[in-house]
């Protein structure tokens, strides 16, 4: 009896691209939600302040989308090849490799925009780095996440 052999699917590189920039579109989304619920819900009128923190939220939306594909897009370029190369196929790797390669993030972002993720008065810079691990990894989840449904599950 012949037995079949378990080769790797090639996905083409429009199949990786369109993963990538859905991951991205749905982070950045998910990030503009969250920032209009918390400036809606600290509001004293959150009716009357609708229209301006949906205009701030759209704004919040594009900058994430762009600053999202800019510094995502080399780890997630490397990622890709090897999920590829390997045949990675658990929804755990993916898990793990987006919230690590998350992390490179940190640096990049505070730096760009130190007014956002500078460090609050009273706060321990361990405590302040442990904060910003856990959310920008917490994104990295939800890119692995999208990255595994979309792609990494099809690979044999």
């Amino acid at each position: 009896m012949p037995q079949t052999s378990n080769s790797v699917r090639t996905l083409s590189p429009y199949h990786w691209i369109a993963t990538y920039f859905i991951g991205v579109a749905g982070l950045a989304l998910a990030l503009m939600l969250v920032v209009n619920l918390i400036l809606l819900s600290t509001s004293q009128t959150p009716w009357q302040s609708l229209l301006n923190s949906l205009s701030f939220s759209v704004a919040v939306l594009m900058v994430s989308l762009v600053l999202i594909t800019l510094i995502a897009a080399l780890p997630c370029i490397l990622f890709f090849w090897l999920a590829q190369r390997f045949t990675w196929r658990r929804l755990w790797i993916y898990l793990v490799s987006g919230a690590l390669a998350a992390q490179f993030a940190i640096p990049v972002m505070t730096q760009l925009l130190p007014e956002l993720f500078n460090l609050p008065h009273g706060v321990s810079a361990a405590l302040h780095y442990l904060q910003l691990a856990s959310m920008f990894g917490g994104c990295g989840v939800f890119l692995g996440v999208v990255f595994w449904w979309r792609s990494g599950r099809h690979l044999r």
